[in-house]
C-alpha cells in the first residue's frame, strides 16, 4: 500500500514542476493552429496559419459558354467558373470543327474574382468555318465534366480589289475579287457625300460584279462603295449556337464620281458665222490633233444660230472609215440622238451614249438638218484641222458609205460643234 501511494504521488511532485519550468527545448502550438502543412493533420493543409480540410473532389463544370467570331480567324469565349477554388483553376478548351472530333487546346483564360472567364482562340482558324467549343476546369490532375457546346462561324474573308468605274451619266460598274472559299453571298454597299452606307445590291452565287444603274445617281457626286462577304444563316452561318448571317468586315473601300472630260473643245469666238441650209446634210471631220481625250460615253454640246430655230433630224459620230470618201463612216457608226431642236442662241447637249472615242483617230459627227422651213438655221466657222462636207437634199448622217463626191467641201471649219465630252 505505501508502494501504491508513492507510485501515485510521484506525478503529484512532477506535473507542479513541468507546468512551473516547462519541457526545456519545446514551444507549445494550440490545436487548429500551423506554420505549414506539416503542423497539420492528414487530410488537412495549412492555410493563412490554419490547419483546414481539403478539398480533393474533381471541379464542377463551367457553365454558360458562348463563342462568337472576332473577324475571319479568331472566336472569342466566355463563361463562367461554377467552382468556388477559383485560385487553383485553369481551363481546357475543346475545339472541333463541325462534325468533327473535338481537339483540346489548353489556354490561359483571364478569370475575374467573379467567375467569369473568357479567352480568345486564334490558333489555325478558317474564314467561314464552324466550329464547336466546350470548355472543362483543371484542378492538379483532376478534370472537369464539358461545359455546354457552343457553335460560331468564324468570319469569312472580306472580298479584295474593289474598283468602282463610272461608264455612263448614271452608272457606275463595279468589281471584287473573292476572297472567301465559304462565302455564299455579296452585299454591296454605296454612300454619298455625308451620307452613310446603304445597301444596294446583295447577291447569292459567286457573281463579283454588279452595275449600279440607280437613276438617282448625280453627275459630279462622289459616291463610296464597300462591299462584304457573307455566309448565310441558312447555308450554315451561327453565332452562339443561333443561326445568324456571318459577314466579313468591309473591303477596303472605292471612289467613283461620274465626271465628264472635255475631249474637243472649240475656241471662244470660233461658230459666228450663221446661214440658213434646210435638207442640208453635214459631215464634221476632226483631225486627231483637235482630240484630247477618250472615253467609253459620249454627248456633244451643240449651238445654232443667235436668233433663229434648228433642228437636226439625225445626229451621229464614228471614225472615219479607212477606205472611201473622207466623210464615209467606219463600222462604229453610233447614233447620238434625233429629232433634236436647238432654239436661238441656246447650247444643247445631246446624248451621252455608248460610243468609244479614240483619241489617237480622226473623228466624224454628221448631222442631217431638218428641211423643214426655218429649221436650217445654223452656225459655223474657221478651225484648223476641222474640215466640213456638205450636201444638200441629203440626209446620210447615219448612213456609213455616203453619196460620193460631196459638192462641198469646206476645209479648217467647223460647223455647230462647241464641246465633245467624254467619260
Amino acid at each position: 500500500m505505501d508502494w501504491l501511494i508513492l507510485i501515485l504521488g510521484v506525478p503529484a511532485i512532477l506535473i507542479p514542476l513541468v507546468l512551473l519550468f516547462g519541457f526545456a527545448g519545446c514551444t507549445a502550438q494550440a490545436p487548429g493552429l500551423c506554420a505549414d502543412d506539416s503542423d497539420c493533420p492528414v487530410g488537412t493543409q495549412c492555410v493563412e496559419g490554419l490547419c483546414i480540410a481539403v478539398d480533393d473532389s474533381p471541379p464542377s463544370a463551367p457553365e454558360n459558354l458562348a463563342a462568337i467570331a472576332l473577324d475571319d480567324h479568331r472566336v472569342s469565349l466566355t463563361w463562367n467558373n461554377t467552382d468556388p477554388r477559383a485560385t487553383d483553376i485553369s481551363f481546357q478548351i475543346e475545339r472541333a470543327r463541325e462534325n468533327g472530333e473535338p481537339v483540346a487546346t489548353p489556354v490561359q483564360a483571364n478569370l475575374s474574382p467573379t467567375g467569369a472567364a473568357s479567352a480568345t482562340d486564334a490558333f489555325s482558324l478558317e474564314e467561314g468555318v464552324t466550329f464547336i467549343y466546350r470548355v472543362r476546369a483543371v484542378l492538379g490532375e483532376q478534370v472537369s465534366d464539358p461545359s455546354n457546346e457552343s457553335l460560331a462561324t468564324v468570319f469569312p474573308a472580306a472580298p479584295v480589289n474593289l474598283v468602282a468605274t463610272p461608264v455612263s451619266v448614271n452608272q457606275i460598274d463595279l468589281s471584287w475579287t473573292n476572297a472567301s472559299a465559304t462565302a455564299t453571298e455579296f452585299s454591296l454597299e454605296r454612300r454619298p457625300p455625308g451620307g452613310a452606307f446603304a445597301e444596294i445590291f446583295r447577291v447569292r452565287d459567286a457573281a463579283t460584279t454588279y452595275s449600279d444603274s440607280d437613276p438617282s445617281l448625280v453627275e459630279g457626286t462622289p459616291y463610296q462603295y464597300r462591299v462584304f462577304a457573307i455566309v448565310a444563316a441558312d447555308h450554315g452561318g451561327v453565332e452562339n449556337n443561333q443561326p445568324r448571317d456571318v459577314i466579313s468586315a468591309a473591303s477596303a473601300r472605292a471612289p467613283a464620281t461620274i465626271v465628264f472630260t472635255a475631249a474637243f473643245t472649240a475656241p471662244p469666238g470660233t461658230l459666228t458665222t450663221e446661214a440658213s441650209i434646210e435638207g442640208f446634210c453635214v459631215v464634221q471631220r476632226l483631225s486627231q490633233t483637235l482630240l484630247v481625250a477618250g472615253g467609253s460615253q459620249v454627248r456633244i454640246l451643240l449651238r445654232g444660230s443667235t436668233t433663229l430655230n434648228l433642228t437636226l433630224d439625225k445626229v451621229t459620230i464614228s471614225q472615219p472609215a479607212a477606205t472611201g470618201d473622207p466623210y464615209d463612216a467606219e463600222a462604229d457608226l453610233t447614233e447620238v440622238a434625233s429629232a433634236v431642236p436647238i432654239p436661238p442662241n441656246t447650247a444643247v447637249t445631246v446624248g451621252p451614249v455608248n460610243y468609244t472615242l479614240d483619241p489617237a483617230k480622226d473623228l466624224l459627227v454628221a448631222f442631217d438638218i431638218s428641211n423643214t422651213p426655218g429649221e436650217g438655221n445654223v452656225r459655223f466657222g474657221a478651225l484648223t484641222g476641222a474640215d466640213s462636207f456638205i450636201k444638200s437634199a441629203t440626209a446620210e448622217a447615219g448612213v456609213r458609205d455616203r453619196t460620193t463626191g460631196y459638192p462641198g467641201v469646206a476645209p479648217d471649219n467647223l460647223f455647230l460643234i462647241e464641246i465633245i465630252q467624254v467619260l
